[in-house]
């Protein structure tokens, strides 16, 4: 991959600069920013973790209105002043690990006023404001939405012709997963479920039971900080009545969300319309029983964001999750300034399968049937 090192650092700068004129506009002395996602894009896709399950990372940035630190204890410091911020316009702070929180040692760098991304005491919480932040994307961010999905399609694909009925669920998980760590992502959410069991959950988490015919797989790929969500269904021999029904149900509802967007469209209009959608395709209930899906990027999704006055923008990523009980829908898709793309279906060698709107026609994926 190309050096990317003079692009990180504007990228970086960019972040910094929105971060400053938050502040102003906020009366606030400083901000400290812990969480990986949010170091992620305030660094230009840096990485905070050690370790995995928790979105708190190993070093905290300050950011006040003229100053800017990178506070970490020893046995980190080095390594994320070298390797994840390099070039940045961070001073590093070290501490020992007997010596506390490092959030309360960026406290004492940041001035009177401070916000964070997390709850410390003695600061204010925006962690919601610094999502809103994020919004609308770089053109680096942007490359590397379209790359992630891209290739986490591929990787679908590809993955898709290994499975076999008989393997457990847990078995194809764990190759799932590999694949991904070989591709160079990170695994956030990973389901995996067959048969019966995506009948009776939204989210079935892998087991010891073996695969007969029907196969969900999906993952919440993670690179530079940035998300994937991606769903995709396999059959075995051809789909019974009722899948074929419920899976086209989520296409068409799926469809006609792509083909709804456009810049300055409330998000809560959307929820709005879907609900509409799910009586037409003979489910007028299942909105309900998931969220509805909304922007991506480095949080894995807002799916409470049609429940704002929000609206949506250019230059912004979306996951939207189509539920109806039995299947599921989710593309990345990318609002640009030429209009919506379905990025992880572009260029795609899935089966595709046409859904007719009433403004025109639109390929989402089909299910896989070998």
């Amino acid at each position: 991959m190309e050096d990317l090192s003079e692009r990180i650092r504007t990228d970086a700068a960019i972040k910094e600069k929105k971060v400053r004129e938050y502040l102003r506009r906020k009366g606030l002395d400083g901000l400290l920013i812990s969480t990986r996602e949010q170091f992620a894009w305030v660094t230009g896709g840096g990485d905070s973790h050690v370790v995995f399950n928790s979105n708190l990372g190993f070093g905290t940035l300050v950011i006040t209105r003229d100053k800017a630190y990178l506070v970490a204890h020893s046995m980190d410091a080095q390594r994320l002043f070298a390797e994840q911020v390099a070039g940045q316009d961070y001073e590093l702070v070290v501490m020992r690990w007997y010596e506390g929180d490092v959030r309360q040692k960026a406290l004492e760098l940041a001035g009177k006023k401070v916000a964070a991304d997390t709850d410390f005491p003695g600061t204010l919480n925006v962690y919601d404001d610094l999502v809103d932040l994020h919004y609308p994307m770089t053109d680096l961010e942007m490359e590397r939405v379209r790359w992630l999905a891209a290739e986490t399609d591929r990787l679908y694909t590809r993955f898709a012709e290994t499975v076999k009925p008989g393997e457990t669920e847990q078995e194809i998980a764990a190759r799932f997963h590999a694949a991904h760590l070989a591709a160079g992502m990170q695994v956030d959410v990973l389901i995996v479920g067959s048969d019966e069991r995506c009948f009776q959950y939204r989210h079935p988490i892998p087991t010891e039971k073996k695969l007969e015919r029907y196969l969900m797989l999906h993952t919440a790929a993670r690179r530079w900080g940035l998300h994937c969500n991606l769903t995709r269904f396999i059959h075995f021999g051809p789909p019974s009545t009722q899948i074929r029904k419920v899976y086209d149900a989520a296409a068409a509802v799926e469809a006609r969300v792509f083909q709804l967007l456009e810049p300055g469209l409330p998000f809560a209009d959307i929820l709005k319309a879907q609900k509409a959608w799910y009586v037409e395709q003979g489910f007028p209930e299942e909105w309900r029983n998931h969220f509805q899906g909304g922007p991506t990027g480095y949080i894995i999704v807002d799916g409470g964001r049609c429940l704002t006055d929000k609206v949506v923008q250019v230059n912004q990523p979306y996951e939207w999750f189509i539920t109806v009980t039995g299947t599921k829908m989710g593309e990345l898709s990318l609002m640009t300034a030429n209009g919506l793309e379905i990025s992880s279906y572009l260029s795609s060698t899935w089966p595709g399968m046409t859904i007719q709107t009433e403004k025109s026609s639109i390929s989402v994926p089909d299910l896989l049937v070998l």
